[in-house]
This record gives structure tokens, C-alpha cells and sequence, in this order.
């Protein structure tokens, strides 16, 4: 948490009150702003489900070529078959 100071002329001008008024509403929205920020854990969450994720993709790639390798191995028989074999 920082110090806040409030230099000597503008205390006169506003008070004792009204500056301590003023420094409790700085300390009020810097605490309001640090809720929004992001924490090692939550770093270390994304990072995780950014793994996983990976993961999945991973998974569902190596899928995908071996759908590719099939069909392409259909087409290449039939394509032999009509025009090699026959």
C-alpha cells in the first residue's frame, strides 16, 4: 500500500477533514483497482487450462490425419481400380 501525502498548502486550503476525506477516497479507488489485477495463481490457472487445451487439440489433430490418410487411401484404390486395374 503507498503513502499518500498531501502537501502543506493544500491542506490549509481544504482542512484537516476534507483532506483526510481526500486521502480516504485515493486509498478507496486504489484498492478498487488492485481487485482487478491479475495474481500468480490466476497466471498459473490460464497457463493450465491453456495445457489443456493444447492437449485436446493435439489429440484431435492426430484424429484428423488418420480421417485424411483413409480417405485419401479410398481415392487413390478407386483411382488405380478405374484407370490401372481393370
Amino acid at each position: 500500500m503507498s503513502v499518500i501525502t498531501i502537501p502543506k498548502p493544500l491542506r490549509l486550503i481544504l482542512g484537516e477533514e476534507a483532506t483526510d476525506s481526500l486521502v480516504t477516497v485515493i486509498n478507496n479507488v486504489d484498492q478498487e483497482g488492485r481487485k482487478d489485477l491479475a495474481t500468480k495463481a490466476d497466471i498459473q490457472l490460464v497457463r493450465a487450462e491453456i495445457q489443456q487445451v493444447k492437449t485436446e487439440l493435439k489429440a484431435e489433430n492426430q484424429l484428423l490425419r488418420w480421417m485424411i490418410g483413409f480417405i485419401f487411401a479410398g481415392v487413390a484404390s478407386l483411382v488405380l481400380k478405374t484407370f490401372f486395374i481393370g
